[in-house]
């Protein structure tokens, strides 16, 4: 299959891992539902807002734009029970070790937090309003980027690069966005149509699957179980080490690392619980 943006109102888990994760980006349209039911409404957004403002946001982080017009959650299933519940139903069903959601709400025509690119997989579902999206593929992230995001390098900022002639996608309430890991992309605000009667602003969740790094799960574990080992932590001869005594001795820790399956800390690399999106690092789109 060719890469390219799919649009389509079929839902099979099984195909989509084989022909679309991490490779391309996808549309369900109506599909909403499979991911969380019933969609959050205004009423919610309003009484999380006055939560948060009363009692704080805990383990969540909120990140409120200085105009008003944006509130992005990270973390959001930490402050609401309902989106806890569903990240627990789709990391069974996409097979994942953790699921976490981002909660996004614009309140104002063309709101968004601009072009970036996420160490996460990200399947975007509008809950009310309308967004539209520009995106990109993975592979229009050079690899150098894409190396700095995945090991957190300090002062990097993940802004996005889109090609000249990126997929243009509008997501109403009830569509679904994946987002493949690395893939460049900028969603704003689609201001409702005249005499709609529609509520303007938009308000959507991000479940994420955050990427881990063979250097995130196995690097810590490693160096623990290597400064155990009387061929790493002893004195080397003066004449120069016994490189083969030491590659003997690696590779038995790195085997057993690997039996145990590596560093157990949630968030692996770290990456869950930070912050997102146009500032924020972490994962998660808006």
């Amino acid at each position: 299959m060719s890469p390219g943006l799919l649009e389509t109102d079929v839902l099979d888990v099984a195909e989509f891992r084989r022909e679309c994760w991490r490779r391309r980006p996808v549309v369900w349209r109506g599909r909403g539902a499979d991911f969380l039911a019933p969609a959050l409404d205004w009423a919610q957004v309003a009484e999380l807002e006055e939560r948060l403002a009363a009692t704080g946001h805990g383990q969540a982080a909120v990140h409120r734009r200085d105009d008003g017009q944006v509130l992005f959650v990270n973390q959001a299933q930490h402050v609401m029970p309902v989106l806890r519940a569903a990240c627990t139903v789709l990391a069974d069903r996409f097979g994942w070790a953790e699921c976490t959601a981002d909660l996004s709400v614009t309140r104002g025509r063309g709101a968004g937090i601009g072009c970036h690119f996420d160490h996460s997989d990200n399947f975007v579902v509008q809950q009310q309003g309308a967004k539209d999206w520009l995106v990109g593929l993975p592979a229009h992230t050079s690899e150098e980027r894409q190396r700095k995001r995945m090991l957190e390098t300090k002062g990097f900022v993940p802004t996005g690069r889109l090609p000249s002639e990126p997929f243009r996608v509008r997501l109403e309430a009830g569509d679904v966005l994946y987002l493949p890991v690395f893939a460049p992309h900028e969603g704003v605000e689609t201001p409702p149509g005249p005499g709609t009667g529609a509520e303007p602003g938009s308000v959507s969740v991000s479940f994420s699957c955050n990427a881990e790094s063979a250097l995130g799960r196995y690097l810590r574990p490693l160096v623990r179980r290597l400064s155990e080992q009387r061929e790493w932590w002893e004195p080397l001869p003066t004449d120069g080490p016994d490189t083969d005594r030491l590659d003997r001795a690696l590779l038995r820790a790195l085997r057993e690392v690997r039996e145990e399956g590596g560093d157990h800390r949630e968030g692996g690399d770290g990456h869950a619980g930070e912050g997102s999106e146009g500032g924020p690092v972490g994962g998660g789109a808006a």
